[in-house]
């Protein structure tokens, strides 16, 4: 999460959706009084804005997760709603059949799976663990049915949403072409779907994907292999 009060702007960061690489696009921009979660923290010059963030929401709320890099919307509308009244929110979704499968590499390259299954059975066990769910970023920025930000970025048209949002809010300079902060987890020949799902998309693990993503799915209209 950021909040830029030099350029009036809130960003919070969903999973899997570039928010490291936004980030860090945005982090040269910070400001004296600008507060930024901690994952900016591997750019030195950047953690006095990590360590007033945390140290204010701390004494905000000593009970929340003021280290928490996925923070929702409602921690600025509890927290900081008056400081951030007029300021510009945005955040960014992804496809949920592409968001699982870049979820489990992710997942996998930080915990050992079983290296004598395929990697569509290890990709299936995935998909109907808990961990999947950890990864729907719905409530982050819905409450009741509303979008709880301004403006909900398509992933999948990231480059240029970014930059519309990046004038808007005086920043046209900032871009994230080329920005990979955390390198490329997922290999490159497993972009197929049907790898995972199945050659109509409909094998159990894309069943279970539209079930944990079914709000998602139904708000976005999205379909396998769409934006």
């Amino acid at each position: 999460m950021i909040i830029s009060h030099s350029h009036k702007f809130v960003f919070v960061k969903t999973k899997k959706t570039a928010g490291t690489s936004i980030e860090c696009a945005l982090a040269p921009s910070l400001e004296s009084g600008d507060l930024a979660s901690p994952l900016v923290e591997h750019e030195p010059k950047y953690r006095r804005f990590s360590r007033d963030f945390v140290r204010t929401l701390r004494e905000k709320d000593s009970a929340i997760r003021a280290r928490n890099p996925h923070l929702p919307a409602s921690v600025v509308s509890t927290h900081f709603k008056a400081e951030t009244q007029g300021y510009f929110s945005f955040c960014v979704e992804r496809n949920p059949w592409d968001k699982a499968i870049s979820a489990f590499f992710f997942w996998i390259s930080k915990h050992p799976v079983d290296q004598s299954k395929s990697q569509e059975a290890n990709f299936l066990e995935f998909a109907e663990s808990p961990r999947l769910s950890f990864f729907s970023d719905f409530d982050s920025y819905m409450e009741n049915g509303a979008p709880q930000v301004d403006r909900i970025l398509s992933f999948e048209n990231l480059s240029e949403e970014f930059s519309s949002v990046t004038q808007l809010v005086g920043l046209p300079q900032v871009t994230i072409g080329g920005i990979k902060a955390k390198g490329e987890i997922r290999p490159k020949n497993s972009h197929a779907l049907e790898q995972f799902y199945g050659a109509d998309i409909d094998n159990p693990a894309a069943k279970q994907v539209r079930s944990v993503f079914a709000r998602e799915i139904e708000y976005f209209g999205y379909s396998p292999g769409t934006g």
